[in-house]
C-alpha cells in the first residue's frame, strides 16, 4: 500500500531531513510537506543525506499543519511512548487496516519534530495516532527511523480491494466543521469556557475513528446553522418546534 504524502512539523536537523527524503524516495512518496521547518533546504548537508533524492520527491513548505494537510482525508500521527501515557494510540497494523478502509489515496503520515514530538493541537487534528511498539524503557526512534518503519509496514501491506466504504471527508472540510461547532457549542454555554477543547476533543475523535464524510459533514454544520439561527429566534412556546426546512436549516441528505 502506498503512501503519497509525508508532513513534516519544525524539523530541526538538516541531516535528519536530508534522509527523511531520501527515505521518501525509497517508498515513491509523492510528495514531502514541512511545516514552519526549522532548517533551511539550501544547507548543504541536507543534499548530503538525501544522497540525491530531492529529484524523486515534491518539497512543500507551510506555516501550519491546516496548510499542508488541506487536501488530505486521513492524518495518521505518531505518538511517542514517553510521556504520554493516556493518548489513545493504534498500533501499525491497525493504522493500515484503518487507512485501507477509508482509501489510502487521501492518507498522509505526520511526523513531529525531533526534540518535542507533536504537539497537543496537532495531534488533536489528525485522525489517527500510530505508536511504533519499542522497549519502554527506551522508547523514543530518531525521525527517519519512525518514518522508514511506518513506511516499510504500508509497502508491505497489500493494496486494499474494492471498498463500499464511504470516503471521507478532505481535512479542510473537518476543521470548517470544529470550528463552526466550536462558535455554536460555546455559543449556547456547553463549552466550558476555560477548557473548550475538553469535549472538543472528544469531538474530533469520533469523527476520526468514524472517517466522518463530506455529507455528513454537511448534515453536522446544518445542524450548527440551525442552533444558530433558534438561539437568535426564539419560538412562541405555542406554536411547537420549527421546520427542519425553515429558514435556519438546509437540505443536507440531498
Amino acid at each position: 500500500m502506498k503512501i503519497n504524502r509525508l508532513i513534516l512539523i519544525e524539523t530541526s536537523s538538516p541531516g535528519n531531513l536530508g534522509a527523511a527524503l531520501r527515505v521518501a524516495a525509497n517508498f515513491s512518496v509523492a510528495t514531502v510537506a514541512l511545516v514552519r521547518p526549522k532548517v533551511t533546504l539550501d544547507d548543504p548537508i541536507v543534499d548530503r543525506w538525501a544522497c540525491g533524492a530531492r529529484q524523486y520527491v515534491g518539497i512543500e513548505v507551510f506555516d501550519d499543519l491546516d496548510g499542508a494537510a488541506a487536501d488530505s482525508r486521513t492524518l495518521v500521527a505518531t505518538a511517542s511512548g514517553r510521556g504520554r501515557p493516556d493518548q489513545p494510540a493504534v498500533s501499525p497494523g491497525e493504522a493500515i487496516d484503518a487507512v485501507a478502509q477509508r482509501g489510502p489515496e487521501g492518507a498522509a503520515l505526520v511526523f513531529g519534530s525531533e526534540t518535542r514530538g507533536m504537539n497537543r493541537d496537532d495531534l488533536d487534528r489528525c485522525d489517527l495516532a500510530v505508536r511504533i511498539p519499542t522497549d519502554p524503557a527506551f522508547p523514543v526512534l530518531n525521525l527517519t527511523q519512525s518514518i522508514a518503519i511506518l513506511l516499510s509496514h504500508f509497502a508491505i501491506a497489500r493494496d486494499p480491494s474494492d471498498t463500499n466504504q464511504p470516503v471521507p471527508a478532505p481535512h479542510h472540510t473537518v476543521e470548517a466543521l470544529m470550528a463552526h461547532l466550536h462558535t455554536t457549542l460555546a455559543d449556547i454555554g456547553y463549552l466550558d469556557p476555560d477548557n473548550p477543547d475538553r469535549i472538543l476533543r472528544k469531538i474530533r475523535r469520533v469523527f476520526g475513528r468514524a472517517g466522518i464524510t463530506e455529507n455528513e459533514a454537511t448534515i453536522f454544520r446544518g445542524i450548527c446553522r440551525q442552533i444558530d439561527w433558534a438561539r437568535n429566534n426564539p419560538r412562541d412556546p405555542e406554536s411547537g418546534p420549527p421546520g427542519r426546512f425553515n429558514q435556519g436549516s438546509t437540505q443536507e441528505d440531498n
